[in-house]
């Protein structure tokens, strides 16, 4: 049994290395490492900063907001810019916009200059450019690996994006005492220069749009055309609409309840990074190809009783397990659902299709963003958790009616 064991983590070990071992894929992998850590740096820093200077939730939660809303107003426009040109040269244009805007925002609040609405602007203009930036990024990894390939590698992508989270936030957090926000914004803003550098080394050649150029709305009507896409998007439409609870409501749970403060904050994102971590690695392990949609509705459920408790409790310390068993819980389904989308698109309608889903699923994240400071100016932020687990446990309870999204495998 030992000796099995070894065999099966070894072979594990064999395919994560064999999937570096390709130049294209390992350029996309360790720039977009790079960019990622600058993200999730700019994240905590700005989200910290206004309400620093503000304490207002509102207008905490709208920065956060804004770090979405792009994703609402211009992915099936991006999709279909990403299917009709070069993927790669578009994710360096991007990365050198957001460089450019970076240096710009880094300017203003040395200066003390026009900084709230200087720092939404810039702040909106850099999550602009990061949608095309995902975009072409997701629609490049099936043009750099095989399709047996796509769930290592996409697990190795999002098992690079939540360590880069934990990464960015403690550094952010860390970083803010010492070299306040003007500093970590110079180390962003080099961070986005370096990734565009690593990311010129790939020699990739994207497809070619079949049957004409890609209008805005064609990768959205795709979407709905396709059972199996439609009913994926409007379950995760849901469960994106309660991404406030773990990305803006925690910074009122860390003030208000916990009593920690940005660090607070910033350790309750780690434990959901770590634990997003061990859920990208388990769903190699656990033949997730087969059980696709049964994982995703599995983790809406879980993730409403996860909620629950987060709510209930008053105690730090209790408070870092559960957040990290909602990442366990995420990450797990997250990866079988990228590779599910990947490997049922056509290459040529990748960017399209990605920008469409986006545009419903993280449109929704806005609009928690958006909705969720005024819901706890009236119920309280302990009551809107119960709200977004009410509305989870309803979701999975219509998932689970959903023959198509229920069998889905790839």
């Amino acid at each position: 049994m030992g000796q099995s064991a070894n065999a099966e983590e070894t072979q594990g070990k064999v395919r994560y290395l064999h999937v570096l071992s390709g130049r294209n894929f390992l350029a996309l992998w360790s720039g977009s490492l790079i960019s990622r850590i600058g993200d999730y740096m700019l994240s905590i820093t700005m989200i910290t900063f206004i309400y620093s200077i503000t304490h207002s939730p509102v207008l905490t939660g709208l920065m956060t907001a804004v770090f979405y809303i792009p994703v609402f107003l211009f992915s099936p426009f991006f999709g279909s810019v990403a299917d009709n040109n070069d993927r790669k040269k578009l994710l360096f244009t991007s990365l050198i916009a957001e460089f450019a805007l970076c240096t710009a925002l880094y300017l203003s609040v040395s200066l003390n200059f026009f900084v709230l609405p200087a720092s939404y602007i810039s702040v909106f203009l850099i999550s602009t450019f990061g949608v095309l930036v995902s975009i072409s990024r997701g629609s490049l990894i099936p043009l750099t690996v095989s399709r047996e390939e796509l769930t290592v590698a996409n697990s190795l992508q999002q098992t690079t994006t939540q360590l880069t989270m934990i990464f960015g936030n403690l550094l952010g957090g860390f970083l803010f005492v010492i070299l306040r926000t003007p500093g970590i914004l110079l180390l962003i803003l080099i961070a986005f220069l370096i990734s565009a550098a690593v990311i010129s080394s790939m020699k990739v050649q994207s497809p070619k749009a079949t049957g004409g150029k890609r209008r805005s709305l064609d990768g959205l009507k795709y979407v709905f055309r396709k059972r199996l896409f439609a009913e994926l998007t409007v379950i995760l439409s849901i469960l994106n609409f309660t991404a406030a609870a773990m990305l803006f409501l925690p910074v009122l749970m860390s003030y208000n309840v916990f009593h920690t403060g940005k660090e607070g904050f910033a350790w309750i994102l780690v434990a959901l990074g770590a634990g997003t971590i061990s859920g990208n690695f388990l769903c190699t392990k656990i033949n997730a190809r087969k059980r696709t949609g049964l994982l995703i509705i599995s983790a809406n459920l879980f993730d409403a009783l996860l909620y629950f408790l987060f709510a209930q409790n008053s105690i730090f310390y209790l408070a870092l397990p559960i957040a990290a068993a909602v990442g366990l819980v995420e990450g797990t389904a997250m990866v079988p659902f990228v590779s599910l989308v990947q490997s049922k698109t056509p290459a040529e309608r990748l960017g399209s299709v990605l920008g469409g889903m986006n545009m419903v699923l993280l449109g929704g994240g806005s609009l928690s963003m958006i909705s969720s400071g005024f819901l706890v100016s009236v119920f309280g932020v302990r009551n809107v958790y119960i709200i977004f687990a009410a509305l989870l446990l309803a979701i999975s309870l219509v998932g689970l009616g959903m023959k198509e999204l229920r069998q889905a495998a790839y």
